[in-house]
């Protein structure tokens, strides 16, 4: 009960990301620098390599979960990476799988390297298990989760990203045979308990996309 309901609170702040990374104080100590941008066509390579691989399972690994739904979030922090989401949800919220979201989609603004703008990780898709990821699971149920790197209540998504959510989200789409009325936002799916994935996300300029 306390997991759910630190979930909860944490949902409705706006996303289930590194608390501490969003606040005034942590932000303050940090100079805003421009994205990273990776070499354009490693990137694509490397994001197409993930999307292709997206059905295959390795010896050991679970079998592919029967998905009905794809929830886009954001983390609403700008410095926040899959390591420190993971390791702050396993410390948190006492989940051993980590993470709460299946895949996110980075920003590049902190390690930007090894996580440059526009590029996809995956998550808690390797085990193929629901995420607390919402506050009406119903309303969405077995619902993947896809989390932008960013703040998207008080900036707009980069083309970079918003081009890589596309793809991931047409490529799960096609894999889990999800048609398109079933791709939504968690503002949209918690009936407006949140404001996640942020006022300035292009919601229809990307369902558009589909």
């Amino acid at each position: 009960m306390q997991r759910r309901q630190a979930l909860s609170w944490l949902a409705k702040s706006g996303a289930l990301a590194l608390a501490a990374a969003s606040s005034p104080a942590a932000a303050a100590r940090r100079p805003e620098a421009a994205e990273p941008l990776a070499d354009n066509a490693t990137l694509l390579a490397d994001n197409a390599t993930l999307l292709a691989g997206l059905g295959e399972r390795a010896p050991g690994e679970p079998a592919l979960r029967r998905w009905q739904w794809i929830v886009v979030h954001h983390t609403a922090a700008e410095y926040a990476t899959l390591p420190g989401i993971d390791r702050y949800h396993r410390n948190h919220f006492g989940d051993p799988l980590g993470a709460e979201y299946h895949f996110i989609i980075n920003n590049g603004k902190k390690d930007g390297a090894r996580r440059p703008l526009g590029s996809i990780e995956a998550a808690r898709w390797r085990h193929q298990e629901p995420a607390w990821h919402l506050f009406k699971p119903d309303n969405a149920p077995d619902s993947l989760a896809i989390c932008l790197v960013g703040n998207f209540e008080t900036r707009a998504l980069p083309g970079e990203m918003l081009r890589a959510l596309t793809e991931l989200t047409r490529a799960l789409m096609k894999l889990c045979e999800i048609p398109r009325q079933r791709v939504s936002t968690h503002r949209v799916v918690d009936e407006k308990m949140t404001q996640c994935p942020g006022k300035l996300f292009p919601r229809e300029a990307f369902l558009a996309g589909l």
